[in-house]
Parts: C-alpha cells; sequence; structure tokens
C-alpha cells in the first residue's frame, strides 16, 4: 500500500480475504479506503456451518437446504447495496425454508421492506421438504443466520467483490516457477513478469461457438460437492508477446556495447544482498564440516 502511494496510484476499494491482520491495518493506517472481502470465502464458511449444524441427527433436515442457503447469501450480497438492504434480504430465509413467504417484521434499521420473498410463484411439485418451524434444525439455522460475529462482517460484502482474478493469476505463476523447484531472486522475478505477460494476453479470450451459435461447454465434475456442472470452452491461447520479446532481445543484443561477460552487480532490492542463504548462523568451511561428520552406521574400532 506504501509502494502504491509512493508511485502516485490512488487506491479506493481493497480487496482481501477475511485475514485478521490484514483487517487491522486497513482499519489503523487506512482508515479512507473501503475494505471489502471475498464473497467466495464467505460463502465458503457458511456452507461449512450449515453442514456441521446438518451432521446433528435432529438437524438433518438443513443438508437439503444447504446449497439454496448459500445461493441466497450471493444473491442476497449482489443485491443490497448497504447492510440494511442486505439484512431484509438475508433474514427471509429462515421464514421460506418453513414455507412462510411474507413476515410482519423488519430486520433492518429503517424499519420498513418488502418483508417478503423475492421469488414468484413456486410449484408445489418436485419441491424438496419444509422444514418444519421451531424444530431443532429450524433453531440452528435461525442461529447460524443471526450470529452476531457473522452480521458484524457484512458490511464487507455488500460491494459484492471477489479475488478469483487474482487467484487465477497466482496459478499460473505456478506453472512458470512451480514450487519444486528453487529459483535465484532475478529468475524468479524474470518468471513471474512472463507469467504477467501470458495473463494480460489471453485474460480475455473469445468463448468457442458451435456451428449454431451457441457457446461450447465443457462438462466437469466437483469430487468434494459430487456435483458435476459446465464450463464454457475458450479458443487457444496466443503467444504473441513471445515473438515480440524475442526480437526485443535480439535487438537488445545487437546495439549492446558492454557485451554480457561484465561482472553481475546485485539490485538494491535483491534479497542475496541481506544474506547468500536463509540460515541465522554462518556456515564452517566444507572441510571442517566434513571432519566433524560422524555416521551413526560406523563400526566402533
Amino acid at each position: 500500500m506504501e509502494e502504491l502511494a509512493e508511485n502516485g496510484v490512488v487506491v479506493s476499494e481493497v480487496v482481501t480475504d477475511a485475514h485478521l491482520q490484514i483487517g487491522a491495518v486497513m482499519k489503523n493506517r487506512f482508515p479512507e479506503i473501503k475494505h471489502s472481502h471475498d464473497i467466495w470465502h464467505a460463502a465458503k464458511n457458511l456452507g461449512k456451518k450449515i453442514v456441521a449444524a446438518g451432521q446433528n441427527k435432529e438437524c438433518k433436515e438443513l443438508l437439503g437446504w444447504s446449497r439454496d442457503i448459500v445461493n441466497h447469501f450471493w444473491y442476497s450480497c449482489s443485491y443490497a447495496t448497504d447492510v440494511d438492504s442486505f439484512m431484509e434480504v438475508w433474514c427471509g430465509v429462515v421464514h421460506h425454508v418453513v414455507n412462510e413467504h411474507e413476515w410482519s417484521m423488519s430486520y433492518s434499521s429503517s424499519y420498513f421492506g418488502n418483508n417478503k420473498c423475492m421469488h414468484g410463484p413456486m410449484e408445489e411439485e418436485g419441491h424438496k421438504d419444509w422444514i418444519i418451524k421451531g424444530s431443532p434444525a429450524h433453531t440452528a439455522l435461525i442461529q447460524i443466520v443471526f450470529n452476531k460475529r457473522f452480521l458484524r462482517q457484512i458490511h464487507y460484502y455488500v460491494n459484492f467483490r471477489s479475488t478469483a482474478e487474482l487467484e487465477n493469476f497466482n496459478n499460473l505463476i505456478l506453472m512458470y516457477s512451480g514450487k519444486r523447484f528453487a529459483f535465484s531472486p532475478p529468475v524468479y522475478n524474470a518468471r513471474c513478469q512472463l507469467a504477467a505477460l501470458d495473463y494480460n494476453a489471453n485474460v480475455d479470450r473469445e468463448v468457442k461457438r458451435n456451428s449454431d451459435g451457441s457457446v461450447q461447454q465443457h462438462r466437469t465434475f466437483n469430487k468434494k460437492s459430487g456435483r458435476w456442472s459446465v464450463t464454457p470452452v475458450k479458443v487457444e491461447k496466443s503467444y504473441i508477446h513471445v515473438e515480440i520479446l524475442q526480437k526485443r532481445i535480439v535487438q537488445a543484443r545487437l546495439t549492446d556495447q558492454e557485451g554480457m561477460c561484465h561482472p553481475a552487480v546485485l539490485a538494491a532490492t535483491d534479497p542475496r544482498r541481506l544474506s547468500k542463504t536463509i540460515a541465522p548462523v554462518e556456515p564452517k568451511p566444507t572441510a571442517v564440516l566434513q571432519e566433524e561428520k560422524v555416521s551413526r552406521f560406523m563400526k566402533k574400532d
């Protein structure tokens, strides 16, 4: 954040996961900047709470409603413009699951609202079983929906932000610099830059279409949820930036007056200026270490 400010970048909003230390830094050092949390992480944690509550034999009805409740949370965040509008939509789920689609009380501080579900007419055929009002499953859902700690975090989600694109970019970095390999700082930096060029060149690729103009879809199976889903198929990647890099490398080599045999100078920000290794203790000479090393399998004289 300080580096962005020093380079003249005006930041109006920051989106992160719900990390407590990051939240404390944003609140104490950058209070003027809006801090939002990733909606996907909140929905994932909400689903875990519902599934955990549904493990109780008396609350097993919640398991059949877990996906619907999580989807309702997504819709509430996308619809809401502030905490009050979120509460009016979100809290209606405790009525909907018991087949109540209108209620008299308001859940926002303004004390007025629609006080009814926002869906249209429902078909009774094929609908899942309703939860009995006042049952242990309904009581457990009320405790989850009106959890005080959960509701105190709602202002982080009303902007409906996601860090999915950043996570996609981080996964692409692993293709250029895998965790199983060690790279020097300049090499790692160069590989990250290549990943950034690759990502920027292909992030807005068009989708493939069938002969009738419909979008091609690819089936994927989620082992965790046990459900099949489809994702649109995009056109193949183009690596035009590689040709541009190759041309610039040749041009730079032809116009270079120093050549490639001059001594390398570490940059001011290179971590190797601090220490050659990550060990906190300076190593002894190799010959000394070899003399001190004694194998446990050596036989005594």
